[in-house]
């Protein structure tokens, strides 16, 4: 299934109010607060179009103390695989 990873910039204070909003209300699968140039990162499994993309992004966008969102389509993942002893 497609995923999107979602960069969010807030104002100060509302990282984890947002991050719970975008878990119980718009369905993330993940979402962290983070430090760095973004405040709050999200992952979503989803079958998104680029106009789906855009119209989450809207939704995220009305949350109260969303300053800024970037996106990102993943293209390829995977993980190594740890080595058991």
């Amino acid at each position: 299934m497609p995923i999107a990873i979602y960069l969010i910039k807030t104002e100060a204070g509302k990282e984890k109010e947002i991050k719970k909003k975008l878990l119980e209300d718009l369905g993330f699968d993940e979402a962290y607060v983070v430090t760095g140039p973004f405040d709050v990162v999200g992952k979503i499994f989803i079958p998104l179009s680029r106009r789906g993309l855009e119209e989450l992004k809207e939704e995220i966008e009305k949350i109260s103390g969303v300053k800024e969102i970037k996106y990102l389509e993943v293209l390829a993942s995977g993980q190594l695989e740890e080595e058991v002893l």
